[in-house]
This record gives C-alpha cells, sequence and structure tokens, in this order.
C-alpha cells in the first residue's frame, strides 16, 4: 500500500472497506496523524537492519511506517484482534520482511517467540501504541522476559508514562516507576493530544522511550530480586507513613520492627523519613540489609 494508512480519510476507508466494528474492550484507537507516527519511528532509532516487535498493530498505520525504513531486517507484529489480523494480510500481502502472529501480547513467551521469528539474532526493538488497559502488565511482561532489547518505543496514556519516568520525591513515583527503571532509561519524548486517534480516547498519551543502561547498577546490587519488589511494594502500599512503619506494618512481608529500625539506622536513613523519598539506590540498600538480617538472624 503505497498512501500512508496513518491519515483520517485513508483509516476510515480501510474500516469501512473491511467492515470493522471496533472494539472498546481491546482499546482500539487509531493514529490518523503521520507526524506521530514519524516521531516515534525517529524515537526507535531504526537503522533498517534490525528485528522490530510491534504490539497492537491495528490496521497497521505504525507497521506501513517501520516497514519502509526495514532494508535488511525484518518485523514481526503481534495482533490479539483476528479481524484486525485478517486486514494486515490483506495491506502487507506483498510484505516478506513481515510476519504477523494472532496471539495475545500478554500471554507470549517472548524468548521462543524472538528464537522462532529472529533466527539471525538481528538486534531487536520493540514499538507499540498501547491499549490503555492492558498497558503495565504487558511493559512490565517484556522487561521481566530476557529479551536482549536495544529499545523500546511505546504509546501510552499521558498519566501512566508520567508514572514511568517519575523520580524520587515527586507525587507520581511509585512502584510502577521503580520496576521499570530497574530494568531500562525511560524518557518521555513526546506529548500526544487525543484528537489524533479515531476514535478519540478521554485521555492524552505520551510516547516514552526505554534504552538500557551501559552498566545497570540496580540489578547487580540488589542481592534477592523478589525480596526487594515486596519492599518497594510495601513502600508505596503505605506511601504517607514513615518507612518505619510501612514496612513494619506491611501486608507484602513480615518484619520485625526492631530489625527494620536497626537496618534503618545502619543505613543511616532516618526512622521518620517516608519511603517515596527514596532513590532506588537507597531502596535497594535498605531491601539488602534487611535481607541480610532475616537471613542471618
Amino acid at each position: 500500500m503505497k498512501n500512508k494508512i496513518a491519515t483520517p480519510s485513508a483509516t476510515k476507508k480501510i474500516l469501512r472497506e473491511h467492515n470493522l466494528n471496533l472494539k472498546k474492550s481491546l482499546g482500539q484507537n487509531f493514529l490518523i496523524d503521520s507526524n506521530i507516527i514519524d516521531i516515534i519511528t525517529a524515537a526507535a532509532e531504526i537503522k533498517g537492519d534490525e528485528f522490530i516487535i510491534e504490539i497492537g498493530p491495528g490496521i497497521g498505520s505504525l507497521t506501513q511506517a517501520v516497514l519502509e525504513k526495514l532494508k535488511s531486517g525484518n518485523m514481526l507484529a503481534v495482533e490479539k484482534d483476528a479481524a484486525m489480523v485478517e486486514v494486515l494480510e490483506d495491506i502487507f500481502a506483498d510484505q516478506e520482511k513481515l510476519a504477523l502472529l494472532n496471539q495475545d501480547a500478554l500471554k507470549i513467551k517472548w524468548e521462543e517467540t524472538a528464537a522462532k521469528y529472529n533466527p539471525e539474532n538481528r538486534k531487536m526493538k520493540l514499538i507499540a501504541n498501547l491499549p490503555y488497559y492492558v498497558t503495565t502488565p504487558i511493559i512490565m511482561g517484556v522487561l521481566e522476559s530476557e529479551l536482549e532489547l536495544e529499545q523500546m518505543v511505546f504509546m501510552v496514556q499521558k498519566e501512566v508514562g508520567e508514572r514511568i519516568c517519575a523520580g524520587p520525591e515527586t507525587k507520581k513515583f511509585g512502584s510502577l516507576s521503580v520496576a521499570v527503571q530497574y530494568h531500562m532509561q525511560p524518557e518521555i519524548v513526546h506529548q500526544v493530544p487525543a484528537s489524533v486517534f479515531i476514535p478519540q480516547p478521554d485521555v492524552d498519551s505520551v510516547i516514552v522511550s526505554l534504552t538500557p543502561y551501559e552498566k545497570n547498577i540496580y540489578q547487580e546490587e540488589v542481592i534477592n530480586r523478589k525480596f526487594f519488589f515486596q519492599v518497594v511494594k510495601s513502600i508505596f502500599q503505605q506511601r504517607r507513613k514513615t518507612l518505619r512503619n510501612s514496612l513494619s506494618k506491611s501486608a507484602v512481608i513480615n518484619l520485625d520492627r526492631d530489625l527494620v529500625t536497626q537496618a534503618l539506622e545502619d543505613e543511616g536513613i532516618g526512622l521518620k523519613k517516608r519511603g517515596e523519598k527514596l532513590s532506588i539506590s537507597e531502596m535497594i540498600s535498605i531491601s539488602n540489609r534487611i535481607y541480610e538480617m532475616k537471613e542471618n538472624k
């Protein structure tokens, strides 16, 4: 297809010709502004020889733009809606660089899928215009997999993007901020108004880029990953409480108050400090200290 899909007229024509009824339950909103598409592909810094994974391609607005940039590389588009897959098969019938997978992104075993569709072991990047209702589990599912991604670029609800990128001592800093930043470095690339979608969502969006750390000190320093995230969850479940109270009265982990007090004193963290004011490195230090004290009791 030579004409750009990401225009109001082309999108409406495709929806009409394929008799598509948009499923609100799947969060289907289609981009109709090619400028936004260009910003996403520019943020992904596509060289042309990569393996690109796209989640939720819909009718292929972003897919089309990525394929135009791929020279020797290839692409996998993962789409849950079988009706959309039929549309994509029709529009991109002559595109040998594109593979389509009709599957729920929440249920994919990413390592196995990448091995199947990227046998040459090309550098991998992931792009997506994520449905708002499954944004967090999809992102975390990818990050917690063993995929070695060179970059992730996705569009999400503005509030979620701001939470992902938030730092300590801000209202939006929370468990999601820590969980994502534990794996990769996030950055908001662009603000996206609701008006660039058909149908228009109720909220604005942002484009977020995630890049790997040159050296991930977080993952290197954490002694026990499961325990660390239990500590993080405890901190933010009761974010207005002092760190000592949120950890010693947590429903997530059963911690002795005296042990918590001693650990905080050992780490030089004030007993009245709130957990939301800690940096990720400080959270790791207190988590490691408590874990070691528990293990040595």
